[in-house]
C-alpha cells in the first residue's frame, strides 16, 4: 500500500505561520492579531479576504522560507510518521511552490519525519497512491471521485465536509490526529 501524505495542515501547522505573516506584511506589529487561525474557516479563504490566489501564495512562500519557525502539527510526529512508515509506504505530497521544496525538506529533517520521496504535485488525485491524508476540501472530493481513500485531516476550513456522498458511506474518514490516522491505516492493511 501506497500512502500520500499532505505537508501543509497535516503535519506542518503552515496556516499559524500564513496568519502571523499575514498580519505582519499588512498590519505591521499591532498588539492585537486582526485575522486567527480560526478565521479560516473555508479552504479558498483568500477570496473572503478579497485577495488574489497569487497574493495568498505569496505569503505561503514566506510561511514555507521561514521554515525553522513552522511548527508541527502535533507533538511526536517523528514517531507517529515512523510508525505510518512501518505498516506502508508514505511519501510527503505537497503542491508548495517548487521553489520551496528545499524549505519544506528542510523542515522535514530537522523534525525527523519518516518518510519515502518528497513529491510535488497539484493533481494529487492523478498520482499513484492507495490512502490520502489530506486537509483540502477540494482535493478530497477529487481523490474520491478518482476512487481513492481519503483520510480527511480535520480542520476548521474543511468542517462542512459530509462522512456520505449522495446518500452512500464515503471513502472519506475524517481523523483528529495522526494516531487515530494510523488506527485506520492499520486496519486496512
Amino acid at each position: 500500500m501506497k500512502l500520500a501524505l499532505d505537508f501543509d495542515g497535516c503535519i506542518s501547522d503552515t496556516m499559524q505561520s500564513w496568519v502571523d505573516k499575514y498580519n505582519q506584511k499588512y498590519y505591521g506589529d499591532l498588539t492585537k492579531d486582526l485575522i486567527t487561525h480560526r478565521d479560516i474557516d473555508v479552504w479558498a479563504f483568500y477570496k473572503k479576504m478579497g485577495m488574489t490566489l497569487d497574493e495568498c501564495m505569496d505569503i505561503f512562500s514566506m510561511a514555507w522560507s521561514d521554515w525553522k519557525n513552522l511548527e508541527p502539527m502535533e507533538r511526536h510526529l517523528a514517531q507517529k510518521t515512523k510508525m505510518l512508515s512501518n505498516l506502508c509506504s508514505v511519501d510527503i505530497v505537497t503542491a508548495v511552490r517548487p521553489e520551496n521544496l528545499p524549505d519544506v525538506k528542510n523542515w522535514l529533517a530537522f523534525h525527523k519525519i519518516s518518510y519515502g520521496e518528497l513529491v510535488h504535485s497539484n493533481e494529487k488525485e492523478k498520482l499513484d497512491y492507495d490512502i490520502y491524508i489530506d486537509d483540502s476540501e477540494s482535493n478530497a472530493m477529487k481523490m474520491l471521485t478518482a476512487g481513492k481513500l481519503v483520510l480527511l485531516y480535520n480542520q476548521p476550513w474543511n468542517r462542512n465536509v459530509p462522512n456520505t456522498i449522495f446518500g452512500e458511506v464515503s471513502s472519506i474518514n475524517r481523523v483528529y490526529n495522526m494516531y487515530h490516522a494510523i488506527d485506520i491505516v492499520r486496519n486496512i492493511v
